[in-house]
């Protein structure tokens, strides 16, 4: 099998691309990345363009008139909240959400990133 992939040419095809859109939440994930096992919101979500459920962990918002995207890292404070004025909170308080269990069938809008992935608009 991998011996018929080393004598392949490349394709006429690119892959298709989703536009930026309203996507509903389906379930909302806490996945742990790297050696420190750093806490990472990953939200399961319908797009109206594709039957499979896409993934998005980046928000993308303005800061000092700078475009910014950054990951849904989960960082808490010495009470154990959400940590304030972290990009999760920043996403909280743009979709008005008072815990992260609120997101489930929130509708929520998404814009292309500087290098054309989906991303969760908070602006």
């Amino acid at each position: 099998m991998n011996e018929d992939i080393l004598t392949k040419p490349i394709g006429d095809k690119e892959i298709k691309k989703l536009e930026a859109s309203k996507v509903k939440v389906i379930h909302a994930n806490i996945e742990e990345k790297g050696e420190k096992k750093t806490k990472l919101l990953v939200l399961e979500c319908k797009h109206p363009q594709q039957e499979e459920h896409i993934t998005l962990s980046k928000v993308q918002f303005i800061e000092n008139k700078l475009v910014k995207t950054i990951g849904l890292w989960i960082n808490l404070d010495e009470d154990e909240n959400i940590q304030k004025g972290s990009a999760l909170a920043r996403f909280m308080k743009w979709n008005a959400l008072l815990q992260l269990t609120d997101l489930k069938d929130k509708e929520l809008e998404t814009v292309l990133d500087e290098k054309g992935y989906l991303v969760i608009k908070a602006y």
